[in-house]
């Protein structure tokens, strides 16, 4: 009797269920707002990128159309190619290619053109050549994306010295597009300079002469075309001048109308090939009319660089006075130049937050799938159970152990989306940090250290980037990581503390390599910096060491400043109300790592030197059995280092 019961429950379950298998999930709909948010996006791209990436990043997580998603991920690649992040832009093209519809060939097309010029960019030639075959078999006939593919292919023929196939190329280019007069223009230009590594300065001149007949007249040049045209023509210019001045033309006989940055860069590279080859009064009469033809619509790059030079050329001739008049010119352009550089840093600023917020939309985005797609399953395996209950109880037996077996790996995936979530939040702690300092720099106009750092820093930021996707690093790879950081810190604090840091080849001679979750060490060492070594009057020192004791590895980050209780004393009211959470992400991590995947690791902090009057604090990380290490380490024989003095 009681089978009985539970027989008919399971029965009418099955059916109940089968009445709820019945609803079918939600479909991805065509969002009414889609083709206004792209109008929106496409009109920010030039002035506001990372608006442009806001306003994107919410119509992804809208769950557009496919068609609008694909449309959407070109557009975000194309504002990462304009701000000069290719690898960001390559993989944005990448997603777009994944959800294209079927028979969008000529969109397809496109997307295989911009990944081939990104590519090309990159240096990675051999998947330039790839992207823009593919351009060109999809493309159809005589079409503005067959010529940019084309055109693609020429430039990257040029790149690798194959000169007669490049001309070949932009030769088909000019022919399918003849009407086009930019594109005559920028072509001619490329051309121009490919007969000059050619050694042909007649066709050269002939190719820039024609370049300059097709300037339009009633609209001005792209930016990235005038300055294809000026390089082009400063390039002929000085081998003109050298080699064959029966070939010398003044740009005003071709080009009456000539732009003002094409005149003053002309008769710059006049006036440096005749200065190089000592005719000094014609050298000075072309310095003369290239200083006269700036003003405060050319340029700053190119003002600096003309006044610069002039202010140089009259010091040489002892003409101090005019020398210092230049000189006063080319401060107010360096200014605007500089003011320039620091909008620009800010605009990569405000993109790399907005590339936070797209980052975690994808997250979302892949997730809501997920779930979609797990919803799709269970649909069809309740239709299934309504056959299989029916018939027995084992069915619906079979049915428990199929939810539960799915309730797991939900919960699994539940873990691996936290941790990801939880790393994200790790990776940009300490990028704005760095942005101020760099702002710093160009506030005090002190190029060279901005330079310097910033290139560090773009440097610490790949590796980031690199590391986003990944649970695990090598030991070594995340000391030369945190090499770079100390690095830079070092850079912006100078002799406030000082570090010793375990080499990476420390990590490697280990019989069995460690492995460690990215980013894990780089919070302790910025709470040591900036909540106790910075607040130590004489400056600190800081040590990052690799230590063995039986069985068990650690890392240990030790520090001599102020200690945790008088830096909290410290703190201001507005600190008080922010609440750092970078220690306690990380343990957090620890925690899931440890039940996802089985380790053990563990965090011991204390203070390092209790009877000193800067107590210090010791940050002590166990290792533990990390993925794909193995066994726990059997033996370790730690470098020799001078002893830390508290």
């Amino acid at each position: 009797m009681i089978l009985l019961r539970i027989l008919l429950f399971a029965i009418l379950t099955a059916f109940a269920l089968g009445g709820l298998a019945g609803q079918s999930p939600e479909k991805r709909k065509t969002s009414p707002r889609a083709p206004q948010a792209l109008e929106r996006a496409e009109a920010l791209r030039q002035s506001d990128p990372a608006s442009a990436i806001g306003v994107l990043s919410e119509l992804i997580q809208s769950r557009p159309s496919t068609q609008e998603l694909t449309e959407a991920f070109l557009l975000l690649g194309d504002i990462y190619a304009d701000i000069g992040q290719p690898e960001l832009a390559l993989g944005r093209y990448a997603r777009a290619l994944e959800v294209l519809p079927a028979g969008q060939n000529l969109l397809a097309a496109s997307l295989y053109q911009r990944r081939g010029e990104v590519n090309r960019e990159l240096g990675d030639l051999a998947a330039a050549r790839t992207d823009f075959a593919r351009c060109l078999s999809l493309a159809p006939a005589l079409s503005a994306q067959k010529t940019a593919c084309q055109e693609g292919l020429a430039d990257l023929e040029a790149s690798e010295n194959n000169l007669s196939l490049s001309q070949s190329y932009y030769q088909q280019a000019q022919d399918s597009r003849p009407t086009d007069s930019v594109l005559q223009v920028r072509v001619n230009a490329k051309r121009a300079d490919v007969y000059l590594q050619q050694n042909d300065l007649v066709n050269s001149a002939n190719s820039l002469n024609q370049a300059l007949e097709k300037v339009p007249r009633a609209q001005a040049l792209p930016p990235d075309d005038s300055r294809e045209l000026i390089s082009a023509n400063t390039n002929l210019r000085s081998a003109v001048i050298k080699a064959a001045p029966n070939l010398d033309r003044e740009i005003t006989e071709v080009l009456p109308a000539a732009p003002i940055p094409l005149l003053a860069t002309d008769n710059f590279a006049r006036f440096q090939t005749l200065r190089e080859l000592g005719r000094l009064p014609e050298a000075e009469r072309q310095l003369r009319d290239a200083l006269q033809q700036l003003d405060s619509l050319t340029p700053a790059e190119i003002s600096t660089e003309i006044y610069a030079a002039g202010a140089d050329y009259y010091l040489d001739r002892r003409q101090p006075t005019r020398a210092a008049e230049i000189y006063r010119a080319y401060t107010v352009a360096n200014d605007r130049l500089l003011a320039e550089k620091r909008e620009e840093v800010n605009q990569l600023a405000a993109v790399l937050r907005a590339q936070q917020d797209v980052d975690l939309g994808l997250k979302d985005l892949s997730a809501a799938e997920a779930e979609s797609q797990f919803l799709s399953q269970q649909v069809s395996l309740q239709r299934w159970l309504i056959y299989l209950l029916a018939a027995s109880l084992l069915g619906a037996l079979v049915l428990v152990a199929i939810i539960l077996r799915n309730v797991r790996k939900r919960r699994r995936a539940n873990q691996e989306l936290l941790l990801r979530n939880l790393q994200t939040r790790m990776n940009p702690h300490f990028i704005f940090n760095s942005l101020n300092s760099i702002n710093n720099y160009i506030a005090r106009q002190d190029e060279r250290s901005a330079n310097r750092y910033l290139g560090r820093f773009a440097k610490l930021m790949r590796n980031v980037l690199d590391q986003s996707g990944k649970d695990f690093v090598p030991l070594a790879e995340e000391l030369e990581q945190l090499a770079l950081y100390l690095e830079l810190e070092k850079e912006r604090f100078g002799e406030q503390f000082r570090y010793q840091l375990v080499s990476p080849a420390a990590a490697e001679s280990l019989e069995v390599p460690l492995n460690l979750p990215p980013m894990i060490l780089q919070p302790f060492v910025e709470n040591a910096i900036w909540h106790g070594l910075r607040y130590r009057p004489e400056g600190g020192a800081l040590e990052v060491r690799l230590c063995a004791e039986g069985r068990e590895t650690y890392l240990e980050i030790i520090d001599n400043g102020i200690g945790r209780a008088r830096s909290a004393a410290l703190k201001t009211a507005n600190q008080l109300a922010h609440r750092s959470t970078g220690v306690a992400t990380t343990q957090k991590r620890l925690e899931l790592i440890n039940e996802h995947y089985g380790t053990r690791y563990w965090l011991h902090i204390e203070d390092a030197f209790p009877a000193e009057e800067f107590v210090g604090t010791r940050v002590r990380l166990a290792l533990g059995r990390s993925p794909h290490s193995g066994a726990a380490p059997s033996s370790f024989t730690p470098e020799k280092q001078a002893p830390f003095v508290p």
